[in-house]
């Protein structure tokens, strides 16, 4: 209550309370404190004992793993059918990793060992602080089990679970869409477009989507609807041979790409049917205000909290490399044509566009930040692959080039075009901690 106080010699410098403080000076004051706390002998006194600690530690648990792993390896994982009231239960580490030398090894140890904590993470507060509170993994690259436990944690649906198994109890038909077969085929071309090694899953994603189709039908059909119609009247708007190029039969909907990435994350050794119709749930019911959606035949734009209309990516691709943006814009034949080269990628979260491994990483950013910065990372893609475009003078080759050179861009790419162009006004809006802000514990030279 009385304040911070300073003292300098013999005089005595009164601060007002922490609390009182704006957000950039209580920043301030924290940076101030953190940089005199690390140039203490205390701090690199402790800072060397926890390294040494965390080194033993790992380097014992990496060489009992690595000596105990059998032939054919599973990877570190945790427990199937995780309630969804708790996590913690959840995590039985196995004794084997699929790790290939020590250094992965350990990496997926540590992984592990920081999902055993976030699954800690409370499930609910009256403030509903913790949707920020994890900001400080943002455009982070995370090991599997970390993962695994964030989209576990940002992908709850409370009744869904049992929603599913009180239906199952009925009957194994009361679970099946009367749509059934067109959405497996649904199914089949969404996997297909994201990633053709997971046709494995086929069944298991039909299920689910069937399930959840059987829960609400007439909310699949208005969003088709809602994306055919936005599709026509952009096509429209452009020349007359991007109106003929639409397909005549319908694209699966937008939902159907948005399972794909929970069968990627949460595999079947780790998740049931119960789960992955809960996270799928979740999934569906999560804020998309970069989207349209849809209620019988309006369509309603996409707006942020404050109303303002949400910057789609070629508008991001424009505000950060205005040479780029004006090519496309005119290689398009204008502004409405120039954004339907990445409206449907957007509108699916960026699946079957980006590979595997930087899908994941999308959704993690989006799981993390908000869907609407998808399109950040759509429009980073854009800019990580500007010679390219720049070379393309009509609109059929700007769309191929893309579709055939993102898929290639690594996670370490993207990462650096977000960190370069867009996330530090991300993190201002979130009130995320920057990257310099976060100590890492890293080992010294005394440490080998």
């Amino acid at each position: 209550r009385e304040g911070m106080r300073s003292n300098a010699g013999k005089a005595t410098l009164a601060l007002p309370p922490f609390a009182e403080l704006s957000a950039d000076d209580q920043m301030a004051r924290v940076r101030a404190a953190r940089n005199e706390l690390l140039k203490s002998d205390e701090f690199a006194r402790c800072r060397e004992a926890a390294w040494r600690a965390v080194d033993a530690a790992l380097d014992a648990e990496s060489e009992a793993v690595l000596t105990r792993r059998p032939a054919a390896a599973a990877p570190l994982r945790q427990s199937p059918a995780a309630p969804s009231t708790g996590l913690s239960a959840a995590l039985t580490p196995p004794p084997e990793v699929s790790a290939c030398g020590k250094v992965d090894a350990v990496i997926e140890l540590a992984g592990l060992g920081a999902a055993q904590l976030l699954s800690r993470w409370p499930v609910d507060t009256e403030l509903g602080w913790e949707a920020q509170a994890l900001a400080w993994l943002l455009n982070s690259e995370l090991p599997p089990p970390l993962r695994r436990t964030l989209w576990r944690i940002k992908l709850r649906a409370r009744d869904a679970r049992s929603r599913f198994l009180a239906k199952l109890a009925e009957s194994p038909l009361a679970i099946i869409s009367p749509r059934d077969a067109e959405i497996l085929q649904q199914c089949q071309v969404a996997l297909l477009s994201a990633d053709p090694a997971s046709l494995s899953d086929l069944q298991r994603m039909r299920a689910c989507a069937s399930y959840v189709d059987s829960t609400d039908p007439i909310r699949f059909a208005l969003e088709q609807r809602a994306i055919a119609a936005a599709v026509a009247e952009e096509a429209a708007a452009g020349s007359p041979a991007s109106a003929a190029s639409l397909p005549r039969k319908p694209a699966p909907p937008r939902e159907a790409f948005w399972l794909v990435p929970l069968l990627w994350v949460l595999p079947r050794s780790e998740c049931d049917a119960a789960e992955l119709a809960e996270r799928y749930t979740a999934m569906l019911a999560a804020a998309k205000p970069h989207l349209p959606s849809a209620t019988g035949k309006i369509i309603t734009p996409p707006a942020g909290r404050d109303g303002a209309r949400l910057p789609d990516a070629m508008q991001l691709v424009a505000h950060a490399d205005a040479a780029l943006g004006a090519h496309i814009e005119r290689a398009m034949g204008g502004a409405l044509p120039a954004r339907s080269l990445t409206s449907v990628h957007s509108s699916r979260l960026g699946v079957g566009l980006f590979s595997v491994a930087a899908t994941q990483f999308v959704w993690d950013v989006g799981i993390i930040s908000g869907w609407e910065h998808v399109e950040h990372c759509i429009a980073s893609a854009l800019i990580l692959i500007r010679a390219g475009l720049l070379a393309c003078a009509k609109s059929d080759a700007l769309k191929a080039y893309m579709e055939a050179t993102v898929p290639q861009l690594t996670v370490p790419q993207l990462r650096a075009a977000l960190e370069r162009h867009y996330m530090p006004e991300i993190r201002r809006n979130l009130h995320a901690p920057a990257p310099d802000d976060i100590l890492p514990l890293e080992p010294s030279e005394l440490v080998s």
